[in-house]
């Protein structure tokens, strides 16, 4: 029988194992999931299905209830991403108020304080229901799927220099002059083929180009400076396809960037796609390579490849670890220092940061698989 104190101890060892990043590469991959899905619900899900960003005065963007539809699809919980699903049919959709299935992106205070779509967004929310329809077997998300895919086309969209395709941010983006604002991390080239699988619209497959131009151009050079294969969070294209600086957004490797290899993983899991292996293995050459001279993957970086803050983040954490298993690479620090990261105090409501971890815990898992 143990005496008190070895009952203290062995409580202590159970409490590091499953909430201490010191041990937290111990935990076998289909419990470190679980435990993490009950977390994520715990913290940003709420009985109607909206899910709040906490450190955000507790608002919602469209984007975040796209990220936990995807999650429990892969995850296989209907129960969640129905309860999700409607909330945001119910709240975001724009239709009785604009007459198309694209979503309102800003949510705050009881209502929505922003109808304008974001198309990053639109793309994920279509994507999690085309993935559910094969999941679950269900016809009716995916004929919701092809009415978004649709206006998506029909309104995100807009032909550019060299009569190339572009996804634009929502809207907008569309400036004076032939100057086209973009966001990088907005391209998915893996649901864009899925979308073309399910109309067989060739669209599909030329935004799928234009995605791949568009990482392998931004990280080469944006205005006159050299990149060091790192892509910016905001560009500009002009007619003659030059990668621009766009003026007050940032042009750094940051917030929305760092999704990046997250958008092009999937398509080489899935696609086997030889052009995104080379995109990410120079971007993850460059971050392993600061990692190992700091010990610490930065939040966000300079184009140039200077960090911009001085501190680390879930985020950039849990991608530099998704890159190391896409690329094969089995580097025990990089996984160790996520893993440390997911189970700090002062990221458990970090809402775009546990959203990001999903990909490398569920790749790490192994049911991050084309359905």
């Amino acid at each position: 029988m143990l005496s008190s104190y070895h009952k203290i101890v062995f409580v202590i060892g159970i409490t590091c194992l499953f909430f201490h990043g010191c041990s937290g590469v111990k935990i076998p991959a289909e419990k470190q999931l679980e435990i993490w899905w009950k977390s994520y619900k715990k913290h940003f899900l709420l009985p109607d299905g909206r899910i709040q960003r906490p450190e955000h005065a507790c608002d919602t963007v469209s984007e975040g209830q796209a990220y936990a539809m995807i999650s429990s699809v892969f995850i296989n919980d209907k129960k969640t991403f129905d309860l999700i699903f409607h909330w945001t049919e119910d709240h975001l959709s724009r239709g009785k108020k604009y007459g198309d299935h694209l979503l309102a992106w800003h949510w705050k205070n009881g209502d929505v304080d922003d109808w304008m779509p974001a198309s990053d967004a639109d793309c994920d929310y279509a994507f999690a229901l085309l993935l559910a329809s094969r999941q679950w077997n269900d016809q009716g998300y995916r004929e919701k799927a092809m009415q978004i895919i649709n206006d998506i086309m029909g309104h995100e969209t807009v032909r550019g220099g060299d009569n190339r395709l572009f996804l634009l941010p929502g809207l907008w983006g569309n400036e004076t002059n032939g100057y086209l604002i973009q966001n990088p991390s907005y391209y998915n080239p893996a649901a864009f083929r899925r979308f073309y699988e399910t109309t067989r619209d060739n669209h599909w497959l030329h935004l799928v180009e234009t995605s791949y131009w568009l990482f392998s151009q931004a990280g080469v050079r944006l205005d006159t400076v050299n990149g060091c294969g790192l892509i910016p969070d905001w560009c500009m294209v002009d007619v003659h396809g030059n990668i621009l600086k766009v003026e007050d957004r940032s042009a750094d490797y940051g917030w929305e960037s760092v999704r990046i290899p997250v958008r092009i993983g999937l398509d080489i899991l899935w696609y086997k796609t030889e052009e995104g292996n080379r995109i990410i293995a120079k971007m993850y050459q460059f971050l392993q390579s600061s990692f190992s001279r700091t010990g610490e993957i930065k939040a966000a970086y300079y184009y140039t490849g200077e960090p911009s803050v001085a501190y680390g983040g879930l985020a950039s954490d849990a991608i530099l670890y998704f890159m190391a298993q896409i690329l094969v690479d089995k580097s025990d620090a990089i996984k160790i220092s996520f893993k440390k990261r997911l189970n700090e105090k002062v990221f458990l409501q970090n809402y775009y940061g546990q959203s990001m971890a999903f990909y490398p815990l569920a790749l790490e898992r192994g049911i991050l698989k084309k359905l």
